[in-house]
Parts: structure tokens; C-alpha cells; sequence
């Protein structure tokens, strides 16, 4: 397990199904199982904070407007298109 990561670890018994060890176990490499599924509960755990803080703030401003996150979503792209055309370098031809 990576040894820099801040906070205690625990040693604990999970049961994973044969193939599912496998693959993790394939993709984990010089990582480590041990790291990969503790990456992997962060992750989940941030995932379900976040639908908790959307649940919590659609009950007090109601939901959002799907065409309204479509069009805000399109203006950050062309926001981040626009940016990078103006700081990408010159052709040296």
C-alpha cells in the first residue's frame, strides 16, 4: 500500500468475487490491490456525497433545468475552446 497516503490504515477481510480480484489485480499492478480498491471507495464515497448534496439542494431550489445545464455546459466548452486557440503557439512554418 502506498505509504505516502495520510491517515491510519486498518487491516480488514472483504469478499470479491474470483474474477472481479482478478481484473483488479491485473489492473492494479506496482499499485497494489490494497490501494486500488481504497482509490476506488474514495471515489464511490465522493460520488455519493455529491448525489447527497444535489438531492439536499434540489429539496430547497427545486431541480435543474436540464436545457439550462446544456447551455451552460456548451458555454464553458466554447469559453475553453476560445482559450485555448488564443495560448496555443504559433505554426512554425
Amino acid at each position: 500500500m502506498d505509504t505516502s497516503r495520510p491517515g491510519k490504515t486498518r487491516v480488514t477481510s472483504v469478499s470479491l468475487r474470483a474474477e472481479t480480484l482478478e481484473a483488479i489485480r491485473e489492473r492494479a499492478g506496482k499499485q497494489g490491490v490494497s490501494s486500488y480498491i481504497e482509490e476506488a471507495v474514495q471515489r464511490q464515497l465522493q460520488r455519493e456525497a455529491i448525489d447527497e448534496y444535489i438531492a439536499a439542494a434540489e429539496a430547497e431550489h427545486g431541480a435543474v433545468d436540464p436545457a439550462e445545464v446544456l447551455d451552460k455546459a456548451e458555454r464553458i466548452r466554447a469559453h475553453h475552446a476560445a482559450h485555448h486557440r488564443e495560448s496555443a503557439p504559433a505554426d512554425a512554418a
